[in-house]
């Protein structure tokens, strides 16, 4: 396979990814403010919280004044100037699907024009806070159908792995955020504690589409320690870290047939550290050697498994936040 298809379609379903993921965190958010026990105090810090999930705060920073529920919504959706705004990644995504039509299903190909060509529809009308729900459910739908065409249409081949591997890398990076910038929240300052926390931990779980699974595995009560067990270490659980980095590391090892050459040494090596990590470690483990530590590095591990994709398979280099 050419370097420029490889690359086209590792960024095609990384971008479709990251754009679900904004619209889950926007729904969530719009959501826990509906259902908060303390709705005066669901302030303007807590919508920067995610700003701060997808690392964008420098950007959003220089080019807003204010930190509020439309301003936020706004950069997640529709800016221009968020290289990771729904629209910019579904833009992205679109031309990267353009460049392999003769690769993919003819129906992907009419799911991501049509999908940005809604997101163009919207973006071009004077939209209200009331409107941003609806929205973010197409984003969702779109999002699934786009996966259900790939799942159901293209052969296990090389396409598909690179696809496999942008998907879950994504997915595995971001659900490391989620849980860092949640899991140290502080919920004594609120009142009724109880109940905050409760919706709290309800909200993190909503933003994976975890809650049912969830309560499936541990019952209604939600604990802070289960919940970053589910997140970390749950190999069942489709959005977990262990999960998605075990599907990168398949895809690549299904890439290479099992053998590992001179070029693909640094990644082989990496995604094997990083699995086993997980796969080593207890949640106790985990909490007692600092969680903090353990999530950031986590991230910090997964950009650098995308630089050894990219520098491995000869990919177009994509600054990833």
């Amino acid at each position: 396979m050419l370097s420029r298809v490889a690359d086209s379609l590792y960024w095609l379903s990384r971008n479709v990814e990251r754009a679900e993921n904004n619209a889950r965190l926007i729904a969530v958010k719009l959501t826990s403010r509906l259902e908060n026990a303390n709705p005066t105090e669901e302030n303007n810090q807590n919508w920067y919280e995610l700003i701060e999930i997808g690392g964008y705060e420098e950007i959003f920073d220089e080019n807003y004044d204010r930190c509020d529920d439309r301003s936020v919504v706004d950069f997640l959706m529709f800016s221009l100037k968020n290289p990771n705004s729904i629209l910019n990644a579904i833009t992205v995504a679109r031309e990267n699907a353009r460049a392999v039509r003769e690769i993919i299903p003819n129906e992907l190909w009419e799911c991501i024009n049509s999908f940005y060509l809604k997101l163009k529809s919207y973006s071009k009308s004077s939209w209200a806070m009331d409107e941003v729900n609806d929205f973010c459910e197409t984003v969702k739908k779109e999002s699934l159908f786009f996966q259900g065409i790939v799942e159901a249409t293209m052969p296990r081949g090389d396409a598909y792995l690179f696809m496999e591997m942008g998907k879950h890398l994504e997915r595995a990076e971001k659900t490391a955020r989620i849980l860092d910038v949640f899991y140290h929240k502080d919920l004594d300052q609120y009142q009724n504690k109880e109940i905050v926390e409760y919706h709290h931990w309800w909200s993190v779980l909503q933003s994976v589409s975890g809650h049912e699974a969830y309560i499936k595995m541990y019952r209604p009560l939600i604990k802070a320690k289960d919940v970053a067990e589910f997140f970390i270490l749950n190999i069942d659980f489709p959005r977990s870290m262990i999960y998605c980095i075990q599907k990168v590391r398949n895809a690549f090892v299904a890439l290479e047939e099992g053998e590992v050459e001179h070029y693909s040494e640094a990644l082989a090596n990496e995604l094997e550290y990083l699995a086993n990590d997980l796969i080593d470690f207890t949640i106790e483990e985990v909490l007692y050697q600092d969680a903090q530590a353990f999530l950031q590095s986590f991230q910090r591990r997964c950009s650098t498994v995308g630089h050894y994709i990219t520098r491995t398979y000869y990919l177009g280099e994509v600054a990833i936040p």
